[in-house]
């Protein structure tokens, strides 16, 4: 093992996170919409996944890579992207970003990050795709995109499931507004909480540096913001601009409906990540994994496809790869891992997924990842 064994999965880092961060900033990586059903159906969904092992192989040593678009990466698993990363720990989303480079697996940038996207790019210039949330002004939206191209960002990620901010209860009654300002309520959480309020204070309010330029209105609350910013509702002319205004990989985040992945084809889109935003938009929302293993084969043909929502171990990976995904992406599972152990934390989430990964490689008798498909399927294919 390569990490810390006090903390030997997922679920161990998301309780010390708890146990170390004021409930405001673990409440707001950890939270979904409504009753928080879609959230727990993702995690079911994975779970119902049956996978037949094969023996009577030699499996001293297994493949973890995957390609996408062009790129080889050390494994079909990555970074998802999560705006205010910093509060959930000072630092986080830079730290975040050396160990996906290290590590060599694709780290998304969110657009409501809180560190400067060049220093993003220059710190993992070979693994960084942007997650763009589309501005209502279009000329907001050209001089975004121009400035990730002109930072030498790999992929850009266009996330269309926000067509509205969210009601999030646990974030409501919390209070978390724009500019970031302390109620009394979480000031007393702060200071029951002093390892995260002094390095809060050491590194400064965490804030949406990389739309700063573009905010007009302040005070608002998370979801008034993303409102006032973002396109309510994604036009499929918007989305075929973006195409023209990005060169290289272009991945639809959010879409879930087979007319939806028809559209995305037909704008010139390179690939999907199947996603319910992690159950932080819709609760009616089916689970990613249970729309991935319904894709009709002709879209799955035509896109490079992957999915987020709901993976917290290394054998979810392998589960969501054998319906059909080609990477599948977490952005819980960094962020419990940076609450529970600072700036530790990112490395030791990667390691734990690349222990679990291989473990389940062969323990399943399949040397190769990329060879892993739905033969291996005990209870359903595709």
């Amino acid at each position: 093992m390569t990490y810390d064994s006090r903390y030997p999965a997922i679920a161990d880092l998301k309780l010390r996170a708890k146990r170390r961060l004021p409930n405001f900033a673990f409440d707001y990586v950890d939270n979904a919409i409504d009753e928080e059903d879609a959230k727990q159906r993702n995690r079911q969904a994975f779970r119902d996944i049956i996978l037949t092992p094969r023996y009577l192989r030699d499996v001293s040593t297994v493949d973890t890579r995957a390609t996408l678009f062009g790129t080889e990466y050390s494994m079909g698993f990555g970074v998802s992207p999560v705006g205010l990363g910093n509060m959930m720990w000072p630092g986080s989303e830079l730290a975040l970003a050396r160990a996906a480079q290290a590590a060599r697996i694709p780290h998304v940038l969110s657009t409501f990050s809180t560190t400067d996207l060049d220093s993003i790019a220059e710190a993992a210039p070979d693994v960084c795709w942007f997650q763009l949330y589309v501005p209502r002004k279009l000329d907001v939206m050209e001089d975004l995109i121009g400035r990730v191209k002109r930072a030498g960002f790999n992929a850009l990620v266009v996330t269309v499931d926000i067509p509205v901010g969210a009601k999030r209860n646990r974030e409501l009654k919390n209070g978390l507004k724009l500019p970031f300002t302390l109620t009394p309520r979480m000031i007393w959480q702060s200071l029951t909480h002093p390892s995260w309020a002094l390095a809060t204070l050491a590194h400064g309010a965490p804030d949406f540096v990389n739309i700063a330029r573009y905010r007009t209105d302040k005070g608002n609350t998370l979801s008034e913001f993303v409102s006032s910013m973002t396109i309510p509702g994604l036009p499929l002319e918007r989305l075929r601009k973006i195409r023209e205004l990005w060169d290289g990989p272009l991945i639809v985040k959010g879409l879930q409906a087979d007319e939806n992945f028809r559209q995305a084809i037909e704008c010139g889109a390179d690939g999907v990540i199947i996603s319910n935003h992690g159950g932080r938009q819709l609760d009616a929302a089916p689970a990613t994994i249970d729309t991935l293993r319904h894709l009709p084969d002709d879209i799955a043909d035509k896109l490079t496809v992957m999915v987020d929502s709901g993976a917290r171990t290394g054998l979810d990976v392998l589960r969501a790869k054998a319906l059909g995904a080609k990477a599948v992406f977490s952005g819980r599972s960094f962020y419990y891992g940076m609450g529970a152990l600072g700036a530790a934390g990112a490395n030791q989430v990667i390691e734990i997924f690349r222990d679990e990964i291989t473990r389940s490689l062969k323990q399943l008798g399949c040397r190769r990842f990329e060879d892993l498909d739905a033969t291996w399927v005990a209870s359903a294919g595709r």
